[in-house]
């Protein structure tokens, strides 16, 4: 491939990260916000990869600058001028690795060089390797690098490196031969290196030998790849295996980091030049894919929880794996693999439409009530988490009735929160009185609006959903008998089933009788 298509091919995937990489805040025609880094954070800081990524979207850095910079934040933080600098943990540091990668022949010779050195300096201080059947794993024991040198059953590897090495074949085993992902490229013939140092981040994927195959219909090309994982872990968020986080042995971050990364390795030899969204999303959801009692991704699912009214493209990627989840358990487990291939030749939204959703948004309406009973495995039948359960945006709660409110257009200075296409939005009404009660709907004509009404026991129990019927001009009401006796809530929960819309105002009403 021409060096001039090449050029072609990463701007083309640049606007494809920007929009569905660099979430949580679509672009209002009303209003701009700047939205937040692209990394996860641990709690609600930013990272150092956080800030550098913000200022080189921005134009405040050059592309030689922001990729030093981000070698540096994984490698040398120290070097890191002050502004990037930071205690935060951050989740994964593959997005910035593979813009790096995708960049990497724009890069002064000088840049080129030093990111080299940084990666040799550290790399050459891991001495000691352990081989399995499909992976070479270099560590030490020595300076910060160290792994836990604890090793209670004598038998020469640390344990923290036993575990590492089940864990990397269990999810060879998982991921490749029971998903049916294609092995990393270059893999078997070759084994899979894997490098434990220490850093702010999970751990990250590098793409390397990138091939670009075809500019269209979308970019795509393959990578083979390294994966760096954390050597110990000490001072990242518990989990339901590392219950305390004070752990010598670190076992549940470290699974789940290397079901994470691996997956990242395999989608590269899918689609390397797909959308940060669909790589985080999918690896996230790999986690609980291959280790589901560890439950490690539900710290990021407040987040995503946070803007119900985004489309599920803008919203945060690693929390994003929540509908991945669901569409694995409406759909089957093999749903992502299948959005993956279809990836090939579609833009994420595309494929996710394509292959999941049968070439129509009209099914994805039934996300949205689902959103709001976090209608999922993990919280519905799974034993409880340590981690505490996620809570989601609520626009408005009445309880006086009548109720009429009419949600105004979006202004310069204040969004209405409303939907955008694939958004939706949660109004609950508590039962103060007993009777019967009517729920009404009245959206902005030209949009695939569809609404329901989740009604929950006053007793507890499992919720009823009901969706309420519009005519052709987007309204439409329900009425429900038991309200305050059977009911102790009602819950509207209006959705744009398309991807047109942006913060489309709407009525609604609540009256009982």
């Amino acid at each position: 491939m021409s060096k001039q298509n090449l050029r072609v091919a990463l701007l083309l995937l640049s606007l494809l990260f920007l929009s569905c990489s660099r979430q949580d805040s679509p672009v209002s025609p009303q209003h701009s916000a700047v939205p937040p880094g692209f990394l996860a954070k641990v709690g609600e800081g930013r990272s150092s990869l956080d800030l550098i990524e913000d200022d080189y979207a921005n134009g405040l850095l050059d592309k030689n600058n922001a990729n030093i910079y981000r070698e540096y934040a994984v490698s040398a933080p120290d070097r890191l001028p002050p502004k990037y600098r930071t205690d935060e943990k951050g989740k994964d540091a593959t997005y910035s690795m593979l813009r790096m990668a995708l960049e990497w022949n724009d890069l002064s010779k000088s840049t080129q060089q030093e990111i080299l050195d940084l990666r040799a300096n550290g790399f050459g201080n891991l001495k000691e390797t352990v081989e399995t059947p499909h992976f070479i794993l270099h560590y030490t024991r020595q300076s910060n690098f160290s792994v836990p040198t604890q090793d209670l059953n004598g038998n020469g590897i640390p344990d923290f490196i036993d575990v590492a090495a089940q864990s990397w074949e269990d999810i060879w085993n998982r991921e490749v031969v029971q998903l049916g992902y294609p092995a990393p490229k270059g893999t078997p013939q070759q084994k899979f290196h894997v490098y434990f140092k220490d850093m702010a981040y999970y751990g990250y994927t590098v793409p390397e030998n990138v091939e670009l195959l075809s500019l269209t219909p979308v970019p795509y090309g393959t990578a083979s790849a390294w994966i760096a994982v954390e050597n110990d872990f000490y001072g990242f968020p518990p989990n339901d295996e590392d219950v305390t986080g004070m752990e010598t042995i670190r076992s549940g971050a470290l699974k789940v980091t290397q079901a994470h990364e691996f997956m990242h390795a395999c989608q590269f030899n899918i689609n390397v030049y797909q959308s940060g969204w669909l790589f985080e999303s999918t690896a996230t959801w790999a986690e609980d894919a291959v280790y589901d009692h560890i439950n490690d991704w539900h710290w990021y699912i407040n987040r995503f929880l946070r803007n119900p009214d985004y489309p599920i493209f803008n919203r945060y990627v690693y929390g994003s794996a929540f509908f991945i989840h669901y569409l694995s358990e409406r759909y089957g487990d093999d749903i992502s693999r299948q959005i993956w291939f279809a990836a090939k030749t579609k833009t994420t939204p595309d494929a996710v439409r394509d292959a999941a959703l049968g070439g129509t948004w009209e099914a994805i309406k039934s996300f949205a009530p689902a959103e709001y009973l976090l209608a999922l495995s993990d919280f519905t039948s799974d034993p409880p988490s340590i981690i505490p359960n996620p809570k989601n945006t609520i626009r408005a709660i009445h309880d006086s009735y009548p109720v009429n409110v009419q949600v105004p257009s979006s202004t310069n200075k204040v969004p209405n929160r409303a939907p955008w296409g694939l958004g939706a939005n949660f109004v609950d009404f508590k039962a103060t009185s007993s009777g019967t009660v009517t729920i009404g709907f009245d959206g902005t004509e030209g949009y695939a609006w569809r609404a329901f009404v989740v009604a929950s026991p006053k007793a507890g129990g499992p919720a009823s959903t009901i969706e309420i019927t519009l005519d052709s001009h987007s309204a439409g009401a329900v009425t429900i008998t038991g309200f305050g006796t059977r009911w102790g809530k009602v819950t509207l929960v209006p959705t744009i089933a398309d991807r047109p819309g942006a913060e489309v105002p709407y009525a609604y009403s609540a009256s009982i009788h």
